[in-house]
């Protein structure tokens, strides 16, 4: 079975658990943002990520986020394809007035799930989770982790 793989360039930026019973990991911003009050920003990540089949990630805004900063993720949850190999972005939106965050701002937070489709089997095995500090894996990370996804990014299945 393949693993679930995480790309950055910075070892800092890739996500992990606050503590040893965190469930879900933490995910950094890499640069510093403004969201303006009443739309949507892209916060970037520098996060890539490979999944093997029957996986996906959720993503939702950390706890402290709307308290700290008036900012959520602006669908509520964000769901990440098992076939998605471009820069993990997190929507966000602001619900008062314009937020400057600055870049290792922790906004968000993975959860790593499996996937069921009551007429398939479901594999027995639990994947690793991989990851990778490496500029020309994360450049070319389409081409190190196919996928029949294509040359679709952020928002490409919606035809």
């Amino acid at each position: 079975m393949q693993n679930i793989i995480f790309c950055s360039y910075n070892s800092d930026l890739l996500p992990y658990k606050a503590t040893e019973w965190s469930i879900w990991r933490d995910l950094k911003l890499s640069e510093d943002i403004t969201v303006p009050q009443g739309y949507v920003a892209l916060a970037p990540t520098w996060i890539k990520s490979a999944l093997p089949l029957w996986w996906w990630i959720k993503v939702y805004a950390r706890s402290s986020l709307p308290v700290k900063f008036w900012l959520i993720v602006a669908n509520s949850v964000w769901l990440i394809d098992a076939d998605y190999r471009w820069e993990i972005k997190v929507e966000l939106t602001s619900l008062n007035w314009e937020v400057k965050l600055e870049a290792w701002t922790r906004i968000a937070q993975l959860e790593i799930c499996p996937y069921f489709q009551e007429w398939k089997a479901f594999p027995n095995e639990t994947p690793k989770i991989e990851m990778i500090v490496d500029s020309e894996i994360y450049e070319n990370f389409a081409e190190k982790f196919p996928s029949d996804r294509g040359a679709g990014g952020f928002g490409s299945t919606a035809h």
